[in-house]
This record gives structure tokens, sequence and C-alpha cells, in this order.
């Protein structure tokens, strides 16, 4: 426990953490008075999903971007523009709601642009951490983060419901925006140090390429490449598709019931990253990463035998904190064993591994249920594997079981 004093005593780490959770908090509220502003004001319910594509398609396609971007610039900087541009957008969404010109076709392209905005914002921010945080504290202040943004998703929306059951759209809007506008101030007084030395900078594909081929001859970028490949090929589709049929299905649960699930869920990354803020790991990371996430394929697995909410509610809970027990040592790893210069492209070709795999993942899930396959043969099946491949990694590949 002696390293937290020196982590609370450093200026731009608590800057940084001042602004992600007043820009979390932000983003909740502004998420969800979309969502709903979609759903009630346009009756577009059916193209709901349209606007959440259009979020994540540039957001995957331009991380890499956005992750050499963060390695030519003050990543500090990057993130300024990233936040001060969500204001401006705010702002504006708040005229055309004002004067009655909102349409789905406008919706859609505020979500195009927020896709981009975070493609360029998650890579600066994550590459930022370690420049101005000392390697002993890395894990500590990445699980303070963890942390600082599951509080955003489990009481930003709470607060944002409250919020529209008060004030108007363009009020809400407004609110959001000054709450964005006090996380640039936070960001702007933050004195982010110069890297050690200036590189060579090449082409924007010549540098893209750089950082693939540092990441598959580094050893250990490639075992955690490998290993979140194949957790969220086989995780990411169940879980998110499965719980809400474990819901109607099993549960014979409504929309609150659904609710507990999700809260359950992000309460379970906020106890791990707690957890982790208080007994930072330092030794065998790559192997509690690995074990971690088998625990998870079992754990997914028996979901598919909760026909009693609170047993469900556990499980959600206990999948949500191994989630961060594997998240928080994940970003320590990569940050400690990359070279400064390179990071912001490790950082964005990791999100890339895994966010790109997801909707694979999501199709595979749909296509089994369009075969007719239950729930209960889908979880089991998906995490039993999850375990097997994990466990099996564990075995063939030395440095996981070595490497601190």
């Amino acid at each position: 426990m002696k390293q937290a004093p020196a982590l609370l005593r450093n200026r731009n780490f608590l800057l940084l953490w001042l602004a992600s959770l007043i820009s979390n908090f932000a983003l909740a509220i502004a998420m969800l008075a979309e969502t709903w502003l979609v759903i009630k004001t346009l009756g577009a319910k059916e193209q709901l999903g349209l606007v959440m594509i259009a979020g994540s398609v540039p957001r995957i396609m331009l991380m890499a971007v956005g992750g050499v971007l963060a390695d030519r610039m003050k990543r500090s900087h990057i993130i300024l523009a990233s936040v001060g541009l969500r204001v401006l957008l705010l702002m504006v969404l708040v005229g055309i709601v004002a004067n009655n010109q909102l349409s789905m076709g406008v919706m859609i392209g505020f979500a195009l642009i927020y896709g981009a905005l975070d493609a360029f914002f998650w890579p600066a921010r994550d590459a930022l951490v370690p420049n101005i945080v000392a390697d002993s504290d890395l894990t500590r202040a990445n699980s303070i983060m963890l942390t600082t943004n599951q509080v955003g998703l489990v009481f930003g929306p709470v607060l944002g419901g409250a919020m529209l059951a008060l004030f108007s759209y363009e009020m809400v809007f407004s609110l959001t925006a000054i709450m964005l506008l006090a996380g640039l101030i936070a960001m702007a007084l933050i004195k982010e140090p110069a890297l050690l030395a200036t590189r060579k900078r090449f082409g924007m594909l010549s540098e893209l390429k750089e950082g693939i081929q540092y990441m598959i001859q580094t050893p250990v970028l490639r075992a955690l490449m490998l290993v979140y490949a194949a957790a969220n090929l086989l995780f990411m589709g169940p879980l998110g598709l499965g719980v809400p049929l474990v819901v109607t299905d099993l549960l014979q649960g409504s929309a609150s019931t659904l609710s507990f699930m999700q809260s359950a869920f992000a309460a379970g990354m906020v106890l791990g990253g707690l957890l982790l803020t208080l007994y930072p790991p330092a030794q065998k990371r790559l192997l509690m990463i690995t074990v971690v996430i088998a625990i998870e394929g079992l754990l997914l697995a028996s979901l598919a035998l909760a026909t009693w909410l609170p047993v469900a509610l556990g499980l959600q809970i206990l999948i949500g904190l191994g989630v961060a027990a594997n998240n928080v040592p994940m970003m320590s790893l990569i940050q400690h064993y990359t070279d400064r210069q390179k990071l912001g492209r490790i950082m964005s070709l990791n999100s890339m591994a895994s966010m790109g795999l997801a909707p694979l993942s999501y199709a595979l899930v749909t296509a089994l249920f369009a075969m007719h396959i239950s729930i209960q043969w889908v979880l089991p099946v998906f995490g039993l594997l999850l375990a097997l491949l994990m466990l099996g990694m564990i075995l063939k590949i030395r440095l996981i079981r070595e490497i601190d």
C-alpha cells in the first residue's frame, strides 16, 4: 500500500481521473437521451440498430489511424480535440431539436461522428496513462480508470433518467455539454511530459505496418492478442445476445429484470476495479488473465442453468468481476512491455482485435438462434469451449505461465 500516496499526489493523474469521471457521466446521459429521442420522439424503435451500427463502424475502422496519431502528437491534445468537438456537437443537437428538424438521418450522422471521435479518444487516453504515471503505479491507475468508467455506466443512466423526467431534451443536452466542458477544462490543465526521443516519421500506412509487426514480434503482446481474440470471439456474442434471452426464456422476466442483470454485471466490474486498486497484481499477470477468462467461460455456461433470479444476478456479478480482473492487468501488461513511442498504435490494434471480432461473435450466435438452437445449448457450448481453449493455451504456451 506504499504506492497509493504517490499516485494520489500525482496532479496529472488526478486531473485525468476527474476529466474521465465527468466525461463518462456526461456521455452515459447523452447516450440514454439520444436513444430515448429515437424511440419516443422519432418513433423509430426498429431503426435504433442502425444508429448503433453507425457508431460502431467508424470506431473500428479509424481506431488504427487514431493509434498512429497518438504516437505522433501529444495525447492530451488529441483528447482535448475529441471532447471539444463533442461539446460543439451537443450544442448543434440542441439547436436541431429546438427547431424541430430532427430526423433519423441526423441521428445516424451524429452517431457516425461520435464513433469517429471515439476512435481517436481511446488510444490517446490509454496511451497517456503510462506517460504520466510511474510503472509501479500502472496497475493501480488502470484499475481506478476502469472503475471510473463503470461508475459512469451504472449511475449515468440513472441520473439521465431523472434529468429526462424533469427537463426537456434541449436542457438535458445543454447540461451534458456543460459537464463535458468541465471535463475539458480539467484535461487542459494536464501537463503531459514530452516523449523521451523524437522518432523519424513515415507515412500513415508504414507506421501502422510497423505497429503490427512490433505486436507480432513481441512475445507478450502476441500472446495477449491470441488470448483476447479467442475470448472475444467466444464470449461477446453469447453474453450480449444471451442475457436478454435468459431473462425472457429462463427467468420469465420483464425489462426491469434485464436492467437488474445489466446493473449486476456493471456492479461486478466496479467491485473488481476496487479490489484491483487495493491489491494490484504484479506477478504472473498473463497467467492470471488466462485463468480468469477460463473461469468466465464456466460462469457463462452456468447461466444456462439460471432459472432463479438471485442465482442469475450472482453469476452476472461474478462475470463482471472477472472482466475487470482480466482487463486491468491486460492494460498494464501492454503499457509495461510496449515502447512508449508505439503505445498508441498497440493500444488501438488491441482494441481493433477485440472490437473487430465482436460483430463476428454476434453473427455466429444469431445464426445459431436462426437455426432454432436454444440459449440453453448456446451458452454451455461457447462457455465450455472458451474454458477449454484457455486451458490449452496455458499448457501449450510457456510464456503465459512464466511472464510477470
